[in-house]
């Protein structure tokens, strides 16, 4: 047993996808950091300061504690949560017909080891139709979405070319994951 230290949908669906037992704890974190950094110090800057801000809340309180977090990264900018629509049309639009990457951090505490891992994927998209992007964005299912990047759903039929496993794009590289567990 796990425990998800994130409010992730997609995290837990991929663990519940490959039977690893866990419990979800959610809590709101600072994720405010210097987009400049370079993606992958940016990616583990942001893991480290979530389990820093978690065990301030939960000191000993949970062991096998599993964090992470995903940025999307397209033409040298790096793409967060998307705030409002305006925002999450500007990265959509910075994707098409452009290669992506999904910088994707992991880590995860036992009593025994800490584990920190960088997993990226990369995928070529073809020019986004406008009408598509039109109803993704008022769907909605962009929001708390790195990027406002959804592979398994809107950027799927846009894939020219991938690297890298989907659910690394997804936030969680679980092929890694389970070989430690």
């Amino acid at each position: 047993m796990i425990v998800l230290a994130s409010s992730s949908a997609s995290r837990a669906l991929i663990l519940k996808e490959h039977s690893v037992e866990f419990i979800q704890v959610c809590m709101e974190y600072d994720e405010n950091f210097d987009s400049n950094l370079p993606p992958a110090k940016y990616a583990m800057s942001i893991t480290n300061s979530k389990a820093k801000q978690f065990f301030d809340k939960f000191k000993n309180q949970y062991d096998r504690v599993l964090f992470a977090d995903s940025s999307v990264v397209c033409q040298g900018v790096i793409l967060g949560k998307a705030k409002d629509e305006i925002e999450a049309r500007y990265m959509l639009k910075l994707q098409s017909n452009s290669l992506t990457s999904v910088y994707t951090a992991m880590k995860f505490i036992t009593q025994n080891m800490i584990i920190d891992m960088l997993s990226i994927a990369s995928y070529k998209f073809k020019k986004f139709d406008n009408d598509d992007l039109d109803r993704y964005i008022a769907s909605n299912l962009w929001q708390g979405k790195a990027g406002a990047m959804m592979i398994e759903g809107f950027n799927k039929k846009y894939i020219e070319v991938q690297k890298g496993n989907k659910p690394t794009a997804m936030g969680l590289d679980i092929i890694n994951l389970k070989a430690f567990l």
